[in-house]
């Protein structure tokens, strides 16, 4: 009977209930840990890559459709929405022959495609850097048209 008057038959609840929430603390910053370390950084590099891919596919069919198709003299100009940085950093697009070229300062980002224009159509070399809408401007007579990008004015 003398055991059950003793002050300490409380510890053990308190123990247990200490070495259950240590436990699941443990837990939580070891999972927090792998997913900053390995899997989140991955899955933003990846996002970052398919996001590039998908610009360069937007600014190639803006500026493949931005000729008219009219007789004689034409002035022509259509702007591109396309975000202003890819994964943090600001990049450039680069009109070269019939090149277009993503510049991303991350080694996975970036690319080029070959343009599709009509043959009466010569693409400058120009650049687009980024920080607002992309511009497509076209003039000239309808058996030499000019063709560059720019940014917004």
């Amino acid at each position: 009977m003398a055991d059950l008057r003793r002050d300490d038959r409380a510890v053990t609840p308190v123990v247990a209930k200490s070495l259950a929430a240590g436990i699941a603390l443990l837990y939580v910053a070891g999972m927090t840990g792998l997913l900053l370390g390995s899997v989140v950084p991955a899955y933003e590099e990846t996002a970052g890559e398919e996001l590039g891919d998908r610009v360069l596919a937007t600014a190639a069919g803006g500026i493949e459709g931005a000729p008219p198709a009219v007789a004689g003299d034409a002035s022509a100009r259509r702007t591109i929405e396309v975000p202003s940085t890819i994964d943090g950093a600001s990049y450039r697009l680069v009109l070269s022959g019939r090149t277009l070229t993503l510049e991303h300062p991350a080694d996975g980002i970036g690319g080029e495609t070959r343009l599709s224009l009509p043959a009466n159509v010569t693409a400058e070399e120009s650049t687009w850097h980024g920080g607002g809408s992309l511009v497509v401007t076209v003039s000239g007579p309808a058996d030499d048209r000019r063709l560059s990008i720019g940014e917004e004015p």
